[in-house]
């Protein structure tokens, strides 16, 4: 009797359930399939769009390739009209590396200006990878490293400086080139010290840090021979100078003697004596001429 109510209940259940999924069905059978049909159809859209993304970077990175070789010939014309083409349609990070090298492309052919242009659009262009943009600021800094002052190196360098860049090797010896180049000779021994204690800096560069910093060396060296010239100079020129003023006459001193009136010097005995002898030798004279006189009388 039990066996007969629980099998009884069972098939009840089953009834419900049954009905319960039939009027789901009616419902929301649709929207069901519906959604399905779009998942299918978005798996399936991003495959395509998978394997035509994968086509595209591959004739992209072909064509490149095939600039590049251009570039090896000789052949620039040729390259540079390829990554024209590549800088169009080519997906984001090979129309990137086309701009790059078509700014490279313009360095060889002498068009510095152009090239200093299309560098300092590329590092600033909003979507482009941190990695290129770097890479674009330090070339454009590198242009302009013959002819700017340490303060717009310093601009154009501060971010790639820093130690979480990529670049920070690169741009600091280019600031400190610029630092040395300027006189700067602190803030030269400071970057290319930064680059000594950094094991991570490429052998390379360490090699030439160290050569810089010998070459910082010696200017301070001659900084320092110079400073002592220009002390020991002052030195000897107001020396003379004090020299030169004793030795000349005291304006003052001279008008005062002109304007003390002039003595004479009392006689000295020998000529007061002479002096008395005189009168004395001319009475005789004079009596003798007197008295021939009285006797014509």
């Amino acid at each position: 009797m039990v066996d007969s109510n629980d099998s009884f209940l069972r098939e009840v259940k089953e009834e419900i359930d049954r009905e319960r999924l039939e009027n789901l069905w009616k419902r929301y059978g649709t929207v069901i399939v519906v959604a399905g049909a779009l998942v299918i159809a978005a798996v399936g859209g991003f495959q395509i769009w998978s394997w035509s993304a994968q086509d595209a970077a591959e004739k992209a990175g072909a064509d490149y390739q095939k600039a590049l070789q251009s570039v090896f010939d000789d052949k620039l014309d040729e390259a540079d009209g390829v990554f024209a083409e590549l800088s169009k349609d080519a997906p984001t990070g090979y129309a990137t590396l086309a701009e790059l090298q078509m700014a490279a492309t313009l360095v060889e052919q002498g068009k510095k200006a152009e090239a200093l242009k299309k560098f300092d659009g590329l590092s600033k262009r909003s979507g482009v990878d941190s990695l290129l943009s770097g890479f674009a600021a330090l070339q454009a800094a590198s242009l302009r490293l013959g002819e700017a002052d340490f303060t717009e190196m310093q601009n154009r360098l501060n971010d790639l400086v820093k130690a979480e860049s990529p670049w920070r090797f690169n741009a600091q010896e280019l600031l400190g080139l610029a630092a040395l180049r300027d006189g700067q000779l602190n803030e030269a021994r400071g970057l290319f010290a930064k680059i000594l204690s950094d094991n991570g800096a490429p052998p390379a560069m360490r090699q030439r840090a160290e050569l810089r910093m010998a070459q910082v060396a010696a200017r301070e060296g001659e900084a320092a021979a110079d400073k002592a010239k220009d002390e020991a100079a002052a030195k000897d020129d107001a020396v003379k100078s004090v020299v030169s003023e004793d030795k000349t006459p005291q304006p003052a001193k001279v008008e005062e003697a002109e304007s003390e009136p002039k003595t004479s010097e009392p006689a000295k005995p020998e000529e007061a004596q002479s002096e008395a002898a005189k009168p004395a030798a001319a009475q005789p004279e004079a009596a003798t001429s007197k008295e021939p006189a009285k006797a014509t009388e």
